[in-house]
């Protein structure tokens, strides 16, 4: 059985390497015609920029299959054998530290990767402003995070698993759900100030202007808020974070050092288009539905398939199992997803042309895409499987034939 989840892996990382690898061929190849969209300059920089990109996934999809390896041979038994020295590992309290332990080890095995997307990859296409204290503290505060949702989560998949019978999967598919929902409604509050520093917005003519946009559609939040993104990342951005009372526009200082006071308006009428058509509720249903999905395969599985993990036929084994499996899984509901987002991007244009101004989401989009290098083109099949955004090319087209 072991050699068979190995296969199922393997199949799974070769068609990765595949359709990345044809977005790579597609990339390097039409770098070399005429520039769209941009100009012939950014063109060519946002080409080499997906190159570097796609070459660094390939590596790190051979690099998560050498660690599926590791963990299946050896780092599962030998972090077992390295707890049951000192505790019972059939205790509950026990198993959600395996799992904890399990989680964080991870993080540190994918450090090498994450440290030189951040200090050689991202310096190198000028992303990225980050110093390593700062990416120390990151790195510290995201261990303790993992450390500790990690193991109240195990905990209460544990507890569902081993008391609430054969249905146990369902009740665990609620309290996961339930999570999604009150991680959405904390994040702005209470999550995303671990990282970084938000401050009202001072510019009373760009805040009076967000809050009139605000306004006329509707949305009510707690406030406008400028966030430090630069100190980590060169990238442009803006969001709409939160649920209910908690909902606050937080715009990136990127974001408002690059774009014109009309284009921040655009961009910002883009995420109110979300809210309006209430993308943010469908694509939480849709994570609910893929859960449901998950957790049901996971209440089919017989033991004998997660029992091969030297862990027993125990709840741990199959928590381990699917997070060791879980990319797998994802792949199944991957074109699925890109569609359902992509569809909500082109709505969310189309709101924005109405209610700002056509000309000002287009210039908006052409600077996202030549600060953020984001090559404008893109290979069909790949970008129908793994783009949750149309293509810049795409959304422009779509916009000037509204």
């Amino acid at each position: 059985m072991l050699e068979i989840l190995v296969g199922i892996y393997a199949i799974y990382t070769l068609l990765e390497l595949v359709l990345h690898g044809l977005e790579l061929g597609f990339v390097k190849k039409r770098m070399s015609g005429e520039a769209v969209i941009l100009s012939k300059q950014q063109f060519i920089a946002s080409a080499n920029a997906s190159i570097a990109k796609l070459k660094f996934k390939l590596f790190s999809l051979c690099y998560a299959f050498l660690l599926l390896i590791f963990w299946l041979f050896w780092g599962l038994g030998a972090l077992r054998q390295l707890l049951e020295v000192s505790v019972d590992l059939s205790g509950i309290l026990a198993q959600m530290l395996y799992f904890s332990l399990f989680l964080v080890v991870s993080e540190l095995l994918s450090l090498p990767l994450e440290i030189y997307e951040k200090f050689v990859l991202d310096k190198k296409l000028g992303f990225s402003n980050i110093k390593a204290p700062l990416f120390i503290s990151d790195f510290i505060k995201k261990l303790v995070l993992v450390a500790i949702f990690a193991a109240l989560g195990a905990g209460l998949f544990m507890l569902c698993y081993d008391f609430l019978g054969s249905f146990w999967w369902l009740w665990a598919w609620a309290l996961a759900f339930g999570v999604i929902l009150l991680v959405n409604l904390i994040y702005p509050t209470i999550i995303a100030p671990i990282f970084n520093k938000t401050k009202p917005l001072e510019n009373s003519e760009l805040k009076a202007s967000i809050e009139s946009l605000l306004d006329s559609c509707g949305f009510k939040s707690s406030g406008v808020f400028i966030m430090d993104a630069s100190k980590r990342d060169n990238r442009l951005n803006a969001y709409f974070g939160g649920l209910g009372a908690s909902k606050r526009v937080v715009l990136f200082d990127t974001l408002i050092n690059k774009l014109s006071q009309a284009e921040i308006i655009a961009v910002l009428a883009h995420e109110l288009g979300h809210f309006k058509h209430k993308d943010i509720i469908k694509n939480i249903v849709f994570m609910g539905v893929m859960l449901f999905v998950f957790f049901g395969i996971l209440g089919a599985l017989d033991a004998s398939v997660y029992g091969v993990l030297g862990l027993g036929s125990s709840s741990l084994a199959l928590l381990v199992f699917f997070m060791l499996f879980s990319p797998v899984l994802g792949a199944i509901f991957m074109p699925v997803m890109s569609a359902f987002s992509r569809s909500h991007e082109f709505g969310a244009d189309s709101f924005a042309a109405k209610n700002s101004a056509k000309a000002d989401i287009i210039n908006a989009l052409k600077k996202l895409g030549s600060e953020n290098k984001a090559f404008p083109l893109s290979h069909p099949l790949y970008s129908a499987i793994y783009h949750s955004h149309p293509s810049l090319k795409e959304r422009i087209s779509a916009l000037e034939n509204l």
